[in-house]
């Protein structure tokens, strides 16, 4: 029996416990057309929660390291989980790709600017031209800490299969593939670390 998603934006199953954080939904979720996979950097799902109760930033579902699966938000909401600057695309995946005249300009501004330029030149593009932000992908927390600058906690084999059946969900819901799965630091300034272990497929 798969998933059914109600009125109100939240996923009905009997594998998904519903802790809705209103204070984290910003807005109208007009269009899904991505996942971003994150990690938490606290110990527990509690250390989340506690988060969230302060409103802010947040992501629509959470994974314990159990596996128990939350949906903090609803899917008709928009959750701040991106980040404020995404990167750009083109450069990361083929800069043949990318305007050439336009990107040399930016390439050479100082590191501040150059990343500030490079996301309203991202801004402008639609998905799949660029990565996913806020107004049009599904946040995925998954509980963990990170140990440095550039490692997280490994992902759990619980969280895992989770995140598998939860993305598997998602792609019916929203007729996703495996390519609008992203790690956070993929698209975002984030520890190179964070997500790095987590598996969907």
């Amino acid at each position: 029996m798969s998933s059914k998603l109600n009125k109100q934006g939240l996923l009905i199953d009997g594998r998904i416990r519903q802790k809705q954080f209103v204070v984290i939904e910003h807005g109208n979720l007009d269009a899904v057309h991505a996942i971003v996979v994150h990690q938490t950097d606290g110990g527990s799902a509690q250390n989340a929660f506690d988060s969230y109760k302060q409103g802010g930033n947040g992501a629509h579902f959470l994974i314990d390291k159990d596996g128990t699966i939350f949906q903090t938000a609803s899917l008709r909401k928009r959750c701040y989980h991106v980040g404020r600057l995404i990167r750009s695309k083109c450069l990361a995946i083929n800069r043949h790709t990318c305007n050439s005249e336009g990107m040399a300009k930016i390439l050479a501004m100082s590191w501040t600017k150059q990343i500030n330029a490079l996301d309203a030149h991202e801004r402008a593009k639609d998905y799949p031209m660029r990565y996913p932000i806020n107004s049009d992908s599904v946040g995925v927390e998954l509980v963990g800490k990170h140990i440095d600058d550039k490692t997280y906690e490994t992902v759990t084999i619980a969280q895992n299969a989770s995140l598998q059946w939860l993305v598997g969900e998602l792609f019916s819901l929203f007729n996703l593939t495996s390519s609008d799965v992203y790690r956070h630091p993929e698209v975002s300034y984030k520890n190179p670390g964070e997500a790095r272990t987590a598996r969907w497929k």
